[in-house]
Parts: structure tokens; C-alpha cells; sequence
């Protein structure tokens, strides 16, 4: 199913509200809320088309405490919004839509986050669900997208909760399209097959589990929240790195190869994770992240909002591409401010 969705011209808006609705719909979201997350996506794509010159429509499912939430990022490079309290009353953005505009799609959503900058664009973020958000005292967000003009995506990403151990995968097939999603999707079976253990040995059982397939690259990241820790294994142009609050970027290490190949095992890392601390993990279809006063002002905000921004601005556009957001807040690291 399609998880970004161009919108260039007035038939996207209708594909959006149509994959919309099918990805609530597979979420299990209930039938009055399908129709809701329908409604938002329209006028999410209609603001892309009327007033950011175009733009794309991410859509992700991610897990949360009590099911499923749904997480639709409306990303573009228009001119940006100079009175954002002006545009979220009803009415005002996408006045002769279906619905009411910006005012409309926080209204209606569950969480809601808006950045734009003049002169660099426009990041809407609406997320729908039941319960809390945090998995593990973590909150997570992820996107991908596929190679431009293809249908499917080369890059996938997994989430694992082993009793307050939050594992995060993400995969980048070998190559572009069929083959590759097949190669990715292969990945993320195995591990969700797979034991427990550290990053390391669970990416070494992956690959030993995946060897004579096209084979993909790697990054196991595992997260606990409550000893304020991060430990990290790659194979491959995984990156991988921990954002500090005020945008001090610290990398962690990886080693060249793939899973289902037979080079070395994979190189692992760990790093005590601080009080506002943001780990990031992406593939190669993003360019590489680098300390900025822009990045720093992102970090203020949350994680769903930090990775679709990321997506737009440094999405090189050339290959599929995979992002996946992690936070934990201050007050469940379990680390002395």
C-alpha cells in the first residue's frame, strides 16, 4: 500500500483521501474515524496543491500502549505560512474544500504539529489513535518513500517492545523496487522471528537466516528508556546517530556489508541517552545530517514533526528512502537532569 502519496496536481487530492482511508481502515481505526482521517487527508492535499505549490502526503502506521496510530505528514517547499494563528481557524486555508481547512485538521485530530518556515516551506503533522503514544516510555515516528515513479519501496523499519526494551529496525533493500521491497520485507520477518540478545548477535542471526536472498543492509537500534541507554549494531550505509537538545549530533558506528551476505559481523556501539535526547536512524536516501542552527530549532519539536522534515529536506530524491524519530522525555530516562 502506498505510504507517500505525490500531490502535483487535483487527482491527488482524491488518491490521498483514498489511501488514507484504506491505511486507517487496515489500523483497525473505527469506521466514523476512517471518514475523519479521510477529511483531514483532503485538506492536507489540497493545502499542498493550493498554497505550497505541490508537495507530498506521508502516511505511517506505528504502534502505540492500547493500538494503532496513524500518522499523516503534509510536507512541502512553498513559500511557508507568515501568520500561522491566522490559518488555524476554520476556514481560512482551503475555504470551497470539503472541510475547513488547518482549524478542521487540528480539530479532528488526535495530536496535532505544525512547523513552517518562510521561504522554505511547510511541515503539517495530524496523528490519530487511542491511549497513549509512548511505547516503553518512548514515543517513535518513522516514514518512508519510494523511488520516484515507483510503486514499491526498497526500505522498511520494525518496532519491538521486549518488556521496556524498545527495538528499533531499519532496512534498506539491495537495489530499487519489487526485488528490493521483497528483500526488505524478508528482513524484517526474520526479525520479527528472531530471539532476544544484543544488536550485535541479533543482526548476525539475521543474516546467517537470510544468506542465497538479494540480501539488504541494517541498523538495530535498542533503546531503554529507564536506564538511559542506547545500544546500536549496523551492516551497511544504515546512519545512525543521537541528537542532542541543542543539535550536538553523535554518531554511532556501523560497518560495511549486508544482511544475507558473508562479511563480518556487525560493528556495535552504545551511548548513555540524556534527558531531551533524539535518536535517529535513516538510509542512504537521505543525505547525511550535520549540526545546524536549523536542526537545533527542529529538535524542539516532536518526533513525528522532526522526521517528516526531515524526509522533505534531505530526501535526495534518487533512491527509496527510511527514516525512524525516537525520543525519551526527560522524566522517564531515569538520568539525573
Amino acid at each position: 500500500m502506498k505510504q507517500a502519496v505525490e500531490v502535483t496536481e487535483q487527482s491527488g487530492i482524491a488518491e490521498a483521501r483514498r489511501h488514507a482511508r484504506a491505511l486507517a481502515e487496515r489500523a483497525d481505526l473505527p469506521e466514523l474515524r476512517c471518514d475523519e482521517i479521510a477529511i483531514v487527508a483532503s485538506e492536507a492535499a489540497t493545502n499542498l496543491l493550493r498554497h505550497g505549490g505541490g508537495g507530498t502526503l506521508l502516511l505511517q502506521v506505528v504502534p502505540g500502549q492500547q493500538g494503532a496510530w496513524l500518522c499523516l505528514a503534509a510536507i512541502d517547499k512553498g513559500p511557508g505560512i507568515p501568520d500561522l494563528d491566522a490559518v488555524l481557524h476554520d476556514g481560512v486555508s482551503t475555504a470551497g474544500s470539503s472541510g475547513n481547512g488547518l482549524g478542521a485538521m487540528k480539530r479532528l485530530s488526535d495530536r496535532f504539529a505544525l512547523r513552517s518556515v518562510p521561504g522554505e516551506g511547510t511541515v503539517v503533522l495530524c496523528e490519530f489513535g487511542r491511549g497513549p503514544r509512548r511505547i516503553a516510555g518512548v514515543e517513535v515516528a518513522a516514514f518512508k518513500m519510494n523511488y520516484p515513479g515507483e510503486t514499491a519501496c526498497g526500505d522498511a523499519w520494525s518496532l519491538r517492545n521486549r518488556d521496556g526494551l524498545l527495538e528499533l529496525l531499519a532496512v534498506d533493500g539491495l537495489g530499487h523496487g519489487p526485488k528490493a521491497e521483497i528483500a526488505a520485507q524478508e528482513a524484517v520477518e526474520a526479525f520479527a522471528r528472531s530471539g532476544r540478545g544484543d544488536p550485535g548477535s541479533i543482526l548476525s542471526a539475521l543474516s546467517e537466516g537470510l544468506i542465497g536472498t538479494r540480501g539488504s543492509v541494517a541498523g538495530l537500534a535498542q533503546v531503554e528508556a529507564a536506564e538511559g541507554l542506547v545500544r546500536y549494531a549496523g551492516i551497511g550505509n544504515i546512519s545512525a546517530l543521537v541528537a542532542g537538545p541543542g543539535g550536538d549530533l553523535h554518531r554511532l558506528v556501523g560497518r560495511d556489508g549486508r544482511i544475507g551476505g558473508r562479511s563480518r559481523g556487525p560493528a556495535s556501539d552504545s551511548r548513555r541517552l540524556l534527558p531531551g535526547e533524539t535518536v535517529i536512524l535513516h538510509s542512504d536516501g537521505l543525505s547525511t545530517l550535520h549540526e545546524s542552527e536549523g536542526l537545533r530549532a527542529l529538535l524542539r519539536e516532536p518526533p513525528g514533526l522532526v522526521a517528516a522534515s526531515l524526509m522533505r529536506d534531505h530526501n535526495r530524491g534518487r533512491d527509496d528512502a527510511c527514516i525512524l524519530v525516537a525520543r525519551v522525555t526527560p522524566t522517564e530516562t531515569g538520568v539525573a537532569a
